[in-house]
């Protein structure tokens, strides 16, 4: 049997083996191949499993749909040299995220490694810009408008545990979703945390590591755990000003 034929439980088999006779070391590259033989059939044929969720959150009901192939595209991509192109990285995720999300504005940008839970639940409007290692976690609905950032390491969150069910072991308990619906012309700092049933206005500055738990209405500036409000956003006029010795 060639390792494009195997079996995900096959090659998980041959890995257990392996590894209980004492005879993965020096031959990891095996398993490497029968796991690259999965990979290629996904590629060519769009065969894939999905994962059970232990929480009990159906994650696999977001993932039902051909969009799961782009999406398993889009994650496979980002592990190829092609990535670091970053010009030619960015293009590429734009044209897939086309079948992903529910909606897509014009000029959408992603950076490297961003992840996508299902892309079903998330709106995004023109301009929208998600940098590297962001979290786009959309179990419920998220809803982003025109020319936000969401900057690296941020995570935005749509679901909670069921913590209160002492009948059942805690991770089995089952989840809770609530929507994210964040304004135009705001930005999410680095590593910051938007949690669930949150709404943030327009022109919000959302400070680095800072965990959003509460509305906020436009033009505030905001930061730590829980994010607080720092002051408000006024505008200035910048007309003849040389903005980059500002």
């Amino acid at each position: 049997m060639g390792d494009a034929d195997r079996t995900e439980a096959e090659v998980l088999q041959e890995l257990e083996r392996m590894v209980d006779a004492g005879e993965l070391v020096g031959r990891g590259d095996r398993f490497i191949d029968m796991a690259g033989g999965l990979v290629d059939r996904f590629l060519t044929t769009g065969s894939f499993g999905i994962a059970e969720d232990p929480f009990g959150g159906k994650d696999a009901s977001l993932l039902a749909d051909d969009h799961a192939y782009y999406l398993m595209l889009w994650r496979i991509f980002d592990r190829t040299p092609a990535a670091a192109l970053a010009d030619f990285a960015i293009k590429v995720r734009r044209i897939l995220a086309k079948r992903i999300f529910k909606r897509l504005g014009e000029g959408v940008i992603f950076h490297h490694d961003v992840y996508i839970l299902s892309g079903q639940n998330t709106s995004l409007g023109d301009g929208v810009f998600v940098n590297r290692g962001a979290t786009l976690d959309d179990r419920g609905p998220i809803t982003i408008g025109d020319h936000t950032m969401i900057a690296a390491g941020a995570i935005l969150t749509t679901h909670g545990h069921i913590l209160d069910d002492f009948s059942k072991p805690l991770p089995f308990g089952g989840r809770t979703k609530a929507p994210i619906t964040i304004g135009s012309n705001t930005v999410i700092g680095f590593r910051s945390v938007v949690m669930p049933d949150v709404t943030i206005g327009d022109r919000v500055i959302v400070a680095s590591n800072s965990v959003v738990t509460s509305d906020i209405p436009d033009r505030w500036v905001v930061g730590g755990m829980p994010a607080k409000k720092i002051k408000e956003l006024v505008p200035r006029d910048y007309t003849g000003m040389d903005i980059a010795d500002a």
